[in-house]
């Protein structure tokens, strides 16, 4: 079975993290937190907040007007480089589309101050993101298993199949196995739900541009 892809993030992390002698830890940053909430902007104003990159998460703390919040690699949807305009001035910014909490995808945009940091932050994100879809490239789901993560999509959160399929479990196994396999769904408390992975593959299949 292949590995978790929280796991595959948190190895992936760590290795790019140990080949750089600086590592991103309490930089001064802008966060715009939650920048989007699915399609739609927000009216939340970019705050001042420090990051720190550990293992998989990117952590965002000691800002004052927000709580503190992460975004795990392994459920990052999308990135793109842009700016946003903090006290009337125009900075670097890299936009994060994440999972928060398993059936929500908001997005945060990110301003490091410093433009070492800026293109660290903008390199590990960028290089994780592009190592996701390479992944999804490589796997091809049955039709019946592409109906499946469209209706995990489309529901949301974590959903026990056995209850929203009339199916054996030896046919549930058969279906969702090479899914857990391939990284793009995972196995909860009470059933399973899309990873981070498994939302990238819809959004390919079925081009939702709201996501």
């Amino acid at each position: 079975m292949s590995p978790d892809p929280a796991d595959e993030s948190q190895d992936w992390a760590a290795e790019q993290s140990s080949a750089e002698s600086e590592p991103l830890a309490g930089v001064p940053v802008g966060v715009w937190h939650p920048a989007r909430r699915g399609g739609r902007v927000t009216d939340v104003s970019t705050v001042a907040a420090r990051l720190t990159l550990r293992d998989d998460v990117l952590q965002i703390h000691d800002a004052e007007e927000i709580e503190d919040f992460e975004i795990r690699f392994a459920d990052i949807v999308y990135c793109r480089e842009g700016t946003q305009e903090i006290n009337e001035t125009v900075v670097e910014s890299l936009a994060v589309r994440h999972l928060d909490p398993l059936s929500t995808v908001l997005t945060t945009a990110i301003s490091a101050w410093d433009d070492t940091h800026h293109d660290r932050l903008t390199q590990l994100v960028t290089d994780y993101y592009q190592t996701q879809r390479e992944a999804i490239a490589t796997f091809e789901p049955s039709p019946a298993q592409l109906e499946l993560l469209v209706r995990l999509y489309s529901m949301g959160g974590e959903i026990d199949p056995s209850e929203m399929l009339d199916y054996s479990q030896a046919e549930l196994t058969e279906l969702f196995g090479p899914l857990r396999e391939a990284g793009v769904i995972r196995k909860g408390d009470t059933g399973v739900f899309l990873t981070g992975r498994g939302y990238l593959l819809v959004n390919e299949e079925i081009d939702d541009d709201t996501l």
